[in-house]
């Protein structure tokens, strides 16, 4: 806890000057990104709370996340949006197999198309590469969460309960 406390206070004091970036997931859809400070906005989800997942197909404690993160993107659909980034060098071909190999009902990205938001979470979050890796964005943009390894179900909802009011 007091990790993810002194993370996000890095994160909330770094970033002085407000960024533009652009996300294409997997599918080609582009979203816009505005960032300040704690503040991380993505184009379309106002309203929603973001999970923005950092995974790798490689990676076992993100395989096991990841029918956790299926089954709250199916229950919460009007509340909640998963982004994930797939951050161990995969191009869109792999992700996207693998995406519908395992029924994943989220948005995902492929690394190289989203260079600049990986940087600025390993640079404003001091995030290191560890995964799975969590950031909650709630309804108004505003980061709340940072968090590495896996979290529970309940953890997860009571994420989306907190931040969707």
């Amino acid at each position: 806890m007091k990790k993810i406390i002194i993370s996000l206070l890095i994160l909330l004091n770094i970033t002085l000057h407000a960024q533009e970036m652009e996300m294409t997931d997997t599918n080609g859809e582009s979203y816009k990104v505005q960032v300040q400070g704690d503040q991380f906005e993505i184009e379309g989800m106002k309203g929603k709370v973001v999970f923005l997942e950092f995974f790798g197909l490689r990676c076992p404690a993100c395989r096991e996340l990841m029918p956790t993160l299926i089954k709250l993107q199916d229950k919460y659909p009007n509340k909640l949006r998963i982004m994930a980034i797939e951050v161990q060098n995969n191009d869109i071909d792999p992700i996207n197999n693998y995406k519908e190999e395992h029924h994943i009902n989220y948005t995902t990205f492929s690394n190289y198309d989203i260079g600049l938001v990986v940087r600025y979470m390993a640079d404003n979050a001091e995030w290191a590469g560890a995964i799975p890796f969590l950031a909650v964005i709630d309804t108004k943009g505003k980061v709340q969460v940072l968090k590495v390894g896996l979290s529970s179900e309940k953890t997860l909802e009571d994420y989306i309960e907190k931040y969707s009011k």
